[in-house]
């Protein structure tokens, strides 16, 4: 996100450019400890009952799964 608000790079009032997504990293740092990886993330979800509320796509996706289509005249 901080990319997407300041850009790619910022330039230090002493003229030097640092990456922006190296300032964002130090603050996760500073706040957390650490830098969480993607397992962390998921880890952290509390599952919801709407998640478990899907519909199979199984038969949408392989054809051979598929009910026949009855054509009818």
């Amino acid at each position: 996100m901080a990319e997407t608000i300041f850009g790619p790079t910022l330039t230090l009032s002493t003229g030097r450019i640092i990456p922006t997504r190296w300032v964002g990293e130090q603050h996760v740092k500073e706040d957390l400890g650490f830098i969480p990886s993607f397992a962390d993330w998921v880890k952290a979800i509390r599952p919801e009952p709407w998640m478990g509320r899907t519909e199979g796509i199984e038969a949408k996706v392989d054809p051979h799964l598929a009910s026949p289509v009855v054509e009818v005249m």
